[in-house]
């Protein structure tokens, strides 16, 4: 395995969406104004992608925002031969986790709802959409900032468990949900931050691997144009 490199970073947060090709868009209005609030109702598959996952409109906002982040990465999973699926795993590390959700579930017990009370559901609606088979792991932290999951996956690599890893940060608090709960479980912002990495390879979109606050790394590699 070469040295491993980012291959990939994608974000959404209040302030915007896109990846390190694109750089950051704005929300568009009014949403973007809801968003800014902490208001998640507005997040619909329709603002990354034309083509709407059927699983998609009942998902709980951690879903959401974890699935849409690995669409924005633009990563060719489509493309990707099976014996690549079968090598990339997914790391998700959340504070919150499925705190939302779980909240919703205890106001008003619904089956449809119980599929999403636990805070790895979102990586298997990443492995059930883009068919990803490697080596999967959900960490629940005290850090916000997602920066626990960069370390597993340079593990994953270096140990030969897996060929590239999906490296998410997720959290999902609505603004509704939020008022309810005391202010030490609540993160700063919402948001879902992801990073493909991977052995180097050369390839244009490659930045130089490195530790530390996944959304940081994200918001950096994405706030950048395109140029």
């Amino acid at each position: 395995m070469n040295a491993p490199a980012i291959q990939a970073a994608s974000y959404l947060g209040p302030e915007g969406f896109g990846n390190d090709l694109t750089g950051l868009r704005a929300w568009p209005a009014p949403l973007g104004d809801a968003l800014q609030r902490g208001e998640l109702e507005g997040l619909h598959w329709s603002l990354v992608s034309g083509s709407d996952p059927s699983r998609f409109a009942r998902m709980d906002f951690m879903c959401r925002l974890g699935l849409m982040a690995a669409e924005l990465l633009a990563a060719g999973f489509e493309a990707m031969p099976g014996a690549r699926r079968d090598r990339t795993g997914v790391c998700v590390e959340t504070f919150t986790g499925s705190l939302d959700t779980d909240v919703r579930f205890l106001q008003l017990p619904r089956p449809s709802l119980f599929a999403y009370t636990l805070p790895s559901t979102v990586i298997g609606e990443i492995c059930i959409r883009y068919r990803l088979r490697g080596p999967v792991l959900c960490l629940v932290s005290p850090d916000t900032r997602g920066s626990q999951a960069l370390a597993e996956a340079a593990d994953w690599l270096r140990q030969d468990d897996a060929d590239a890893c999906l490296c998410l940060s997720c959290e999902a608090l609505d603004r509704g949900i939020a008022a309810a709960l005391p202010a030490q479980l609540q993160p700063r912002r919402w948001h879902a931050a992801a990073l493909l990495v991977g052995g180097s390879a050369g390839g244009l979109r490659e930045k130089p691997f490195a530790t530390g606050s996944l959304v940081e790394i994200c918001q950096r590699l994405c706030s950048r144009s395109a140029g």
